[in-house]
This record gives structure tokens, sequence and C-alpha cells, in this order.
């Protein structure tokens, strides 16, 4: 005959049971979380769509010209890489002019002295995907006229077209400095930043962070701000560890700007948060 268990040892199997039950619902509920969290990066590092086509001006029409084009009669056109110096050195347009973004934007003298550089030649913009590119020759084309192209997609084109690659000299798999182990280790989380201050790297400025109540954020979109500006902004900064913020591909990028930018003036970039949002969702994207 079997034993029968005592209903005070019943009692206390089911409350072991319904705690350890609770508890997996509650692991199950942050594991949803962390995985929605991480498909939201995942997307947005995905989408052809960034925060920088909403800067695009749309009463400037500019056109597009194929590599095909360009290989076809190379005297009659000069190609501007509008990338920074970084990922110029890594790999390049064969006889492409490089003049950064941020400097087209901000400097009057950087601009004539692109004019003067490309006369009697009719101009091809291009960059890493085609979209700081055409933000350039937009500037170019409001303030000087001319010719202007931007190479559609831009470096994309030609890493994944092999007839393309003929154009091309330098690496087409490694576009900076070989350190993204060490980058990837900056990576922090909202409850991990100690700082109080943090470098807002995102082409639109947040006022305030969910996670990072209580922070002081300086706006800084490297990617559209000149070397001048960039010097003068790290010179301000204090002696608290930089700790920078990212919301998308574009600005998430400017991390590794940034840790150069900071290099030459002898700082560190001791981490950044990338913010859980999806930048390609906000009005006009």
């Amino acid at each position: 005959m079997s034993k029968k268990i005592p209903d005070s040892k019943n009692k206390t199997y089911r409350i072991y049971a319904f705690i350890f039950l609770i508890l997996i619902a509650i692991a199950g509920t942050f594991y949803t979380i962390d995985l929605i969290d991480t498909w939201k990066i995942i997307k947005s590092e995905r989408s052809e769509k960034t925060e920088l086509r909403q800067l695009k001006r749309k009463d400037i029409p500019i056109q597009v010209i194929s590599i095909a084009d360009i290989m076809a009669n190379t005297d009659r056109y000069v190609v501007i890489d509008v990338r920074e110096k970084e990922e110029f050195s890594q790999g390049r347009i064969r006889h492409s002019l490089n003049y950064r973004l941020g400097e087209i934007l901000n400097e009057e003298k950087v601009r004539q002295d692109l004019i003067q550089a490309t006369k009697g030649k009719e101009r091809v913009f291009y960059c890493h995907d085609g979209e700081r590119s055409e933000l350039a020759a937009e500037m170019i084309q409001h303030e000087f006229g001319g010719v202007n192209y931007i190479l559609k997609k831009g470096y994309q084109q030609i890493k994944h077209n092999r007839d393309n690659q003929a154009i091309w000299e330098g690496s087409l798999i490694h576009l900076l400095p070989q350190d993204q182990k060490n980058h990837r280790k900056l990576w922090l989380r909202n409850k991990n930043v100690m700082v109080k201050t943090l470098i807002d790297l995102s082409m639109y400025k947040h006022e305030k962070v969910r996670g990072l109540e209580n922070k002081i954020f300086l706006h800084a979109p490297i990617l559209l701000m000149s070397n001048q500006q960039i010097d003068h902004f790290i010179q301000s900064l204090g002696k608290e560890p930089i700790v920078a913020m990212c919301n998308s591909k574009v600005s998430c990028f400017s991390t590794r700007i940034l840790r150069y930018r900071l290099e030459e003036h002898g700082r560190s970039l001791a981490g950044f948060v990338r913010l859980r949002e999806d930048v390609t969702h906000l009005k006009g994207i």
C-alpha cells in the first residue's frame, strides 16, 4: 500500500511550484523585452532609411550618375568623396578628392577650394550609401550651380558589383581602422552610465531619455560639423569621462569617428549608449 503524502507537504509543494512558475514568467517577460529591444536595434541598423534623409532639400533636384558613365569618360568628371578621412584612408574611388560633408556644410573657404579644385569638370559626389553625398551636392548646387551628380548608393554599389570595383583602390572590406572588438567593449547599458553629461551624437537633439533621467546631453552631430567645430567642442569638455549616446546606424557610426577625434586631442571615449529607438519612424523619413 502506497504511503499517503500529508496535506501539509502537498501544500508546500504547490507553493514552491507556484513560486517557480512566477519566476519563470518574470524571467520570460524580461527576456521578451530584451528581444524586442534587440529587434528594434537590428531593424534600425538594417533600414535603408535614415534621419539624414530628413535633411534633404526637396527644391534642389540632384542628378544621378552610374559608375559605367564615369569609367567611360574619366576626363569629364571629378569624383568628390564626402566621407570621413578615416574611411577615405582605407579605400576610395581612384583619383577622388576628399572633402568631408561637415566641412562642405559649414566652411565657405572649403567650398570655394572645392570649386577651384574641380574647375572645368562635372562633379560627382559619393559616400558610403548616397545620403551624405546628396547633402553635399545640394549645398554646392545651391551655392555655385554647375553640373553636379551623386553616385547612388556610393561605396555599397561598388562593393556589391565586381565590374564596378575596377574604379576602386584600397580595401573593400574594412572601412575604418580595425579595432571593432575593442570598440564593442565600450557599449554601456543605461544603468551603467555614471557620468552626469553625455555626448548626444544623434542628428536631432534629445531633451530627455528614459532610463537616463537627470543627465545633461551635449548635442554634437559630428558628421554634420566642421573640423574646427569638432575641435572646439572637444576642447570645451571637462575632465569627466566621456560617454557618447547614439540612436541609429548613422549616429552610432559617429561613435567611431568621435573616438579618433578624441585620440587626436589626447582624450579617449569611455563608452557609449545605444538607445533602443527606431529612428526610421520619425516624421518625414
